[in-house]
């Protein structure tokens, strides 16, 4: 496949991309459709004052919503403050190192959207409990008990609600324990739903050329070893469900994570929840659902099944909540297992990244001792030397063509006006020497799958979040001086004019030789820097695999009008050219080549 091939085929897939990314929503005015999700209504306590979000307190103008009483959780790296009002979390502030003070509760606010927020009444109207949102009591801590743990209940004559929230052994991690008892005088019936949820505005969400925003969210369900995964676009016609989960449903960034997982009570038999997954558009009256300041709130909620409860019985449902950075290590023991290894999407070649990670990582913990920069370019290097023997067939190619340029430029002049006799006479010839014209390109293709991966796994690896290397502040960020990108375009420019395009004409290979470079350099503006050290260091080898190749298969002086430097007949080798004279005529091709 030559150049010229190439890079038709590269300008009909990026029309294809923006067809589909901005012609075809003008046809089928897809993107502008508004959302289909009903209405939420809440059965209110009457000492319970609702957000003025609320569609409901809106209409009733209400007063600004009382807070309730506070309640600080000291967890393993973390702190977590839960408030009376919903019995959810108001702020979860991640602690120590790069994550100091960050607070990944995004709806402080507004109880209705705060993560553990619980809701107890089912759709048959036979309900246990009469409200949806009440007022809850925090219960004392016992006497030296420490910051460990919240327990806040509600009572009334119809039920015992009881609702405990502890500091987990693991880090980032709380368990919830929450306990329905009928003190009715007959059955009565409830459905527990927990969730958690994240608010984001459309400006958090926009990427930049060639990079997604961090804050992008993605909902998941994970039941077994199946994960459904849905972004913002999917919930048109509103809620998606999966049944039966028992893994987790989480509300995904690039980075972090907010997950619950379903906990089994000991000595009870009990149906498994199902996974309720959510984007719900929230837009001002008279606002675009595309303006900048528009929201999507991200509801994942478990609902469990239904249940009777006779007078005086009782049912505990328990949770794992994980509220925290996707780090590898951390999520291989969250939940007590491996539960949460797979919120980090790795994409179509997750295989290959998670290889990739993983040999990253050991290089990270016992070769480079904690530096991540120094990994990425080890791990490079290594790759390089993996994939080496697919680039030496294509290096064989490569000077296989070079030796049958001048019998190719021979059959271009004497074939000039008869393209059909041309390429049967192309064909005769690679076929007498064989050679595979594309032999160059399989091997390429056949390393794609390791380039996208690799590009995946530094994309969404939260090791290099706020990490520092040379001068870059934070790894997961692009560069602040734009050094990396000019580097990276520079040596681009380097290894064109090393390796100028055959079968192109001056103009060609002078827009070659400037396009690609631009290219990156301008989306390397906005890519990690972690990608853009792999890049470079990808770039400097490649070069120097070049300069080798030039050693020992050089160009003829006359460029495309020649073939490559070889001895002729009666000609005694200079300098190296015996080395390289030697080389050509053991190593590359059985066949003879007019040059």
């Amino acid at each position: 496949m030559d150049r010229n091939s190439i890079l038709r085929v590269l300008a009909i897939a990026a029309a294809v991309l923006l067809f589909w990314k901005f012609g075809l929503p003008l046809i089928t005015g897809s993107s502008d459709k508004p959302q289909s999700v009903p209405e939420e209504v809440y059965a209110n306590a009457p000492d319970f004052v609702p957000d003025t979000l609320d569609p409901q307190a809106q209409k009733d103008k209400p007063n600004q919503p009382v807070e309730g009483e506070l309640c600080k959780i000291d967890g393993k790296r973390f702190d977590a403050v839960l408030s009376t009002r919903g019995a959810a979390i108001v702020n979860f502030h991640l602690e120590g190192g790069k994550y100091e003070g960050m607070d990944l509760s995004t709806t402080p606010d507004h109880e209705r959207w705060r993560s553990l927020r619980t809701i107890f009444r089912g759709p048959d109207g036979k309900d246990q409990v009469k409200y949806d949102r009440v007022v809850w009591k925090l219960e004392p801590r016992a006497e030296g008990a420490g910051a460990t743990s919240c327990t806040f209940t509600y009572e009334d004559d119809d039920v015992r609600l009881q609702k405990k929230v502890s500091a987990g052994e693991r880090p980032f991690e709380l368990n919830v324990a929450t306990t329905v008892t009928n003190l009715a005088k007959e059955p009565r019936h409830h459905q527990l739903s927990v969730g958690t949820y994240a608010f984001r505005k459309n400006v958090d969400l926009k990427g930049s050329l060639g990079r997604q925003s961090p804050w992008v969210t993605e909902l998941a369900c994970a039941s077994g070893s199946d994960v459904v995964r849905k972004n913002r676009d999917e919930f048109k016609s509103g809620w998606f469900a999966v049944p039966s989960v028992d893994r987790y449903v989480a509300v995904n960034s690039q980075y972090f994570t907010q997950a619950l997982m379903p906990e089994p009570v000991e000595g009870t038999v009990r149906e498994l929840p199902r996974c309720e997954l959510l984007a719900e558009e929230w837009v001002a009256p008279g606002q675009a659902h595309d303006a900048d300041d528009a929201a999507v709130i991200f509801h994942g909620k478990l609902v469990y099944p239904g249940k009777e409860l006779q007078p005086g019985a009782s049912a505990t449902y328990d949770e794992i909540a994980f509220f925290g950075p996707k780090e590898r290590d951390v999520l291989a023991h969250a939940g007590g297992s491996d539960r949460l290894n797979d919120v980090i999407n790795l994409g179509f070649f997750r295989p290959v990244a998670r290889v990739l990670v993983g040999f990253l990582v050991f290089l990270n913990q016992k070769v480079t001792f904690g530096n991540w920069g120094v990994a990425i370019i080890l791990l490079t290097v290594c790759l390089r030397t993996l994939l080496f023997p697919l680039t030496w067939k294509s290096i064989k190619t490569t000077i296989a063509m070079r030796k049958l340029k001048p019998e190719v430029d021979a059959l271009n002049e004497k074939f000039k006006d008869d393209a059909q006799a041309k390429n049967l006479a192309m064909m005769e010839l690679w076929k007498k020497h064989g050679v595979n014209p594309f032999g160059g390109c399989l091997p390429q293709l056949v390393q794609m799958p390791v380039w996208f991966a690799m590009y995946t796994t530094l994309q969404t690896a939260a090791e290099m979040y706020h990490v520092k290397f040379l001068w870059f502040k934070d790894l997961s960020a692009p560069d602040p001086y734009y050094i990396l990108p000019l580097l990276l375009g520079a040596f681009m420019i380097v290894q064109q004019r090393i390796v100028p395009q055959q079968g192109m004409d001056p103009m060609q290979q002078k827009m070659m030789m400037w396009m690609m470079p631009i290219v990156f350099t301008v989306m390397m503006l906005f890519l990690p820097a972690a990608l853009g050290v792999y890049m470079l260091t990808n770039s400097v080898l490649g070069i120097v695999q070049q300069l080798v190749l030039e050693q020992v298969a050089p160009r003829s002086k006359d460029g495309d009008k020649g073939g490559i430097v070889v001895k002729q007949k009666g000609e005694k080798p200079k300098g190296d050219g015996a080395k390289n004279q030697k080389a050509l005529g053991e190593g590359f091709g059985k066949g003879k080549a007019r040059v």
